[in-house]
């Protein structure tokens, strides 16, 4: 019980380690993406300020210009203040500005391998990150070198405390949204969790179990999927409990006709007069003991040939429907007639032979008078009728059905086994009354191969 209890709660921790799974991986991506857009900005940043310092310390009118706006002449001042400035030739000679000797060699070398006539440099001297441009000028007929460098005290500290403050806020608003997160994997599993508990009713045949039907979603579509599947077999557990109680009481009639007339026998009484007559009650109750139990069999083979492939062979409809016709006549003295043509159709010839018997069996059980069958074939496919003047049906009986009882409350399959084989066979049956009596009705797709093979002999 405590195992059946824990699979659903595994499908909600799933739920929400996925959620978790998706909020970390977007936190992780929001962190690097920032702490990289923070760096960069910082760069562009002192670069800009950097060729903004070099080009209006090259260019003093620009400089003088400024005045006539304070505030871009006070921003202007505050930079060039922590821009510094040296210019150096290329033997190496400082003619302006000092800087330690280490980034004063860095300067130079890559001064002189310089191609562009401005280029972006940054380096770390004891710690420290130095942002750089070296501009290559010429003066009076000699090319100079003007650098502009700052350092960048904090840079660092900066990028650092911005990336762990943010930090804090997506961890803060992570561990937030667990919350409904949660919340949203149980709302998720609880109707999951109505439902298998329902399930496990109506295994136990407890067949007036509700379902959680009050939703719209897929979980509504499988909750009404499962409820029609229940009333499906609360129809079909009755119907078996019906159909015991006929099988039983249908099967052991024969069985006590025959235990009582072998009795009388041995005891040297016949109970119709003679021998003769005893022992063909006999065989009579055997024959329709036979029948139901072939019957049973039968239905288990079809259901058995329901998920295998089916063996098909030409079917002469016109000649099966005179031999048994020639056989059923011996069995009454009715009136048969055959009409029309349906060729020849690709299916199994026993099944087909087993359906048709079953049909005209019941026919010549009820008819009074009269047995018709009507073959044609036509673009639409291949029909048979047979019909027969005995009384009428009811129609509101699913006379088709595997546990279905007729007007005696006697069980059947004959039916259930013929509409069985037809639906294997991709056709379809009716039954219903006509004017003077009842007809079932069958109908199969036309088969392009064999209309073809009958036009070709």
């Amino acid at each position: 019980m405590k195992l059946e209890q824990f699979k659903p709660k595994r499908l909600m921790w799933k739920i929400w380690v996925l959620i978790l799974l998706i909020i970390v991986t977007l936190a992780l991506m929001i962190l690097l993406t920032v702490r990289s857009s923070i760096a960069q900005f910082i760069d562009e940043q002192v670069y800009e300020t950097l060729q903004d310092v070099d080009y209006y310390l090259g260019n003093t009118n620009e400089l003088e210009n400024i005045p006539r706006n304070p505030i871009e002449y006070d921003r202007r001042q505050q930079e060039s203040r922590s821009v510094n400035q040296l210019i150096f030739l290329p033997n190496g000679r400082i003619i302006y500005g000092s800087a330690p000797l280490e980034l004063t060699n860095r300067m130079y070398r890559e001064a002189i391998e310089q191609t562009g006539e401005v280029e972006k440099y940054q380096t770390t001297i004891d710690g420290e990150d130095v942002y750089y441009i070296i501009r290559q000028n010429e003066y009076d007929g000699t090319i100079i070198y003007q650098a502009s460098y700052a350092w960048d005290a904090y840079r660092r500290e900066l990028v650092s405390t911005l990336f762990w403050r943010i930090s804090i806020l997506i961890g803060v608003i992570s561990l937030l949204s667990l919350i409904p997160a949660l919340w949203m994997s149980r709302e998720l599993t609880k109707p999951i969790v109505e439902m298998e508990r329902a399930v496990e009713k109506i295994s136990n045949r407890q067949w007036e179990t509700v379902l959680p039907l009050a939703r719209e979603d897929e979980l509504g579509q499988l909750a009404r999927s499962i409820d029609a599947m229940r009333k499906e077999l609360q129809e079909q557990d009755l119907a078996q409990q019906a159909l015991l109680q006929n099988i039983s009481h249908d099967l052991k009639t024969p069985i006590m006709v025959i235990r009582g007339y072998a009795q009388s026998i041995g005891d040297g009484i016949y109970p119709t007069g003679d021998l003769k007559g005893s022992a063909e009650v006999i065989d009579e109750e055997a024959s329709r003991l036979e029948k139901k139990v072939v019957d049973l069999l039968y239905v288990t083979k079809l259901e058995y040939f329901k998920g295998q492939e089916m063996r098909l062979e030409p079917i002469n409809l016109d000649k099966l429907m005179e031999l048994l016709v020639a056989r059923f006549k011996l069995r009454g003295d009715l009136d048969w007639r055959i009409t029309g043509h349906a060729g020849e159709m690709l299916g199994d010839g026993e099944q087909i032979r087993v359906a048709f018997e079953n049909v005209l069996d019941n026919a010549l059980r009820y008819a009074e008078s009269t047995i018709q069958i009507e073959l044609e074939r036509t673009d639409a496919g291949i029909g048979v009728t047979i019909k027969n003047d005995g009384p009428p049906v009811d129609e509101n009986l699913d006379l088709f059905h595997q546990f279905s009882r007729g007007k005696q409350g006697k069980f059947g399959l004959g039916l259930f086994i013929v509409q069985r084989i037809v639906t294997l066979h991709q056709g379809e049956v009716t039954l219903g009354n006509t004017s003077n009596g009842v007809a079932v009705r069958f109908r199969f797709p036309q088969q392009k191969s064999i209309q073809n093979s009958n036009l070709d002999a």
